[in-house]
């Protein structure tokens, strides 16, 4: 798998050819990430794909929904074979959440997003 680099700000990169593309587990870590910030309804070709993050971070008691739709995200994404680990939190309109990766190239992966603020 190949997917195009992120820089800090959460967007693509350009300008230095191969160098703006990451391959294998790093690929798949991107894609996760890049599924997982965006929003319901904001994907021109797939209105249902994303989250609904303005009712989720809105709405008290939503962190069961929240895990369950970053866990529906996180095993729907090529190249995962599994849920290694899962954890969150919710403090105020903060979502974080901690996880970890089984992959087809028989490596673990590990990464956190943080939401709100």
């Amino acid at each position: 798998m190949i997917f195009r680099n992120l820089d800090a700000d959460g967007d693509w990169c350009f300008g230095k050819g191969k160098n703006d593309y990451v391959r294998d587990v790093e690929a798949i870590g991107l894609n996760i990430k890049t599924r997982i910030y965006s929003w319901l309804n904001d994907c021109f070709f797939d209105m249902t794909a994303g989250i609904d993050w303005a009712a989720r971070l809105g709405d008290k008691n939503q962190k069961g929904l929240l895990d369950s739709d970053l866990k529906r995200i996180i095993l729907s994404s090529e190249g995962v074979t599994g849920l290694e680990s899962f954890s969150s939190q919710i403090v105020g309109r903060k979502y974080s959440a901690s996880f970890s990766i089984f992959t087809t190239f028989s490596k673990s992966y590990k990464t956190q997003i943080q939401i709100g603020g």
